[in-house]
């Protein structure tokens, strides 16, 4: 699973990296850089807040 991750992010900063040094107008750059994190951030920060939840519950 950690591969799994660790390839999707490597995956993810190549493709912004690409965006970033390609013709693209800079500010239209930022704004889709923008949208992508805030994208990513409401997915996984709850998917792993809720992991983290139902790991430290099933110890009890």
């Amino acid at each position: 699973m950690r591969l799994w991750i660790a390839c999707l992010l490597v995956l993810i900063t190549f493709a912004h990296i690409a965006m970033w040094t390609s013709d693209m107008p800079r500010d239209l750059a930022l704004r889709l850089t923008l949208i992508n994190a805030a994208g990513w951030a409401v997915i996984l920060l709850p998917a792993w807040a809720v992991s983290k939840w139902a790991a430290a519950h099933k110890h009890r």
